[in-house]
């Protein structure tokens, strides 16, 4: 009885491991993020530290990069899902990564309202949090998204230089909740408080910018999803 048991605790963990297919995306967005080093190429002169050339362009940029990999991160856990027999869902991600682009709409709807906005890290990290709770509660759709919509354009206008991030960010929690894995787990957690370093410790001004120091932000988040991905696509 206790081998019968040993071998399905076994099956389950081999079940577990074949349906873990996190290393696409993270490669995925680990590369867009240092690919986009070059479109951060500074105004002449001394500058605040995130005033980009071209920020059109690095907008565009993102929007493409983020819908292209929610796409083809779908693509790619359905066709690992198909190889092995057991898929995992992703339509919670694809509500997620939804929920981080749309962050930045709301954002400029809140700045056209009748009376002074004032958005705080703080406060879109506890709407946030309130989200969660009421979805782990089993709280309406509606209350919940509307929640986390909130939270997000809020921490997304307080933070304009790692919006993308945050709804990268926003998709790999609900992987890793979804696939179980302590190694994904981890780079996820690591992600965030790199997304949290990278953001508090990058100055305001650059007196001599260049394209590295006005993209600094992006470089160590970049760094943990490449770093976490290879380790990924190691583990097979």
């Amino acid at each position: 009885m206790a081998d019968l048991l040993g071998d399905l605790a076994a099956l389950r963990r081999r079940a577990r491991a074949d349906r873990h297919a996190y290393a696409f995306p993270l490669l995925f967005f680990g590369v867009a993020s240092f690919l986009a080093l070059p479109l951060h190429e500074p105004v002449e002169g001394p500058t605040r530290a995130f005033a980009v050339r071209h920020p059109v362009l690095l907008g565009a940029y993102w929007l493409v990069v983020l819908v292209a990999g929610g796409l083809a991160t779908v693509w790619w856990y359905r066709r690992r899902g198909a190889r092995v027999g057991i898929e995992t869902s992703t339509r919670g991600y694809l509500s997620a990564l939804a929920i981080g682009l749309s962050g930045p709409v709301i954002g400029v709807a809140l700045e056209r309202l009748p009376f002074r906005f004032y958005s705080e890290t703080g406060v879109g990290l506890i709407v946030l949090a309130v989200a969660t709770a009421l979805w782990h509660r089993g709280a309406p759709r509606v209350v919940t998204l509307t929640a986390a919509v909130l939270g997000t354009a809020v921490l997304q206008h307080d933070q304009p230089a790692i919006a993308p991030f945050i709804a990268i960010g926003l998709g790999l929690v609900v992987l890793a909740a979804l696939e179980r894995s302590t190694r994904f787990t981890t780079t996820t957690a690591a992600y965030l408080v790199a997304l949290c370093v990278s953001a508090a410790f990058t100055p305001l001004a650059v007196p001599h910018p260049t394209a590295w120091t006005t993209g600094s932000v992006v470089v160590l988040p970049g760094l943990v999803l490449l770093v976490g991905g290879l380790a990924g696509l190691r583990r097979g």
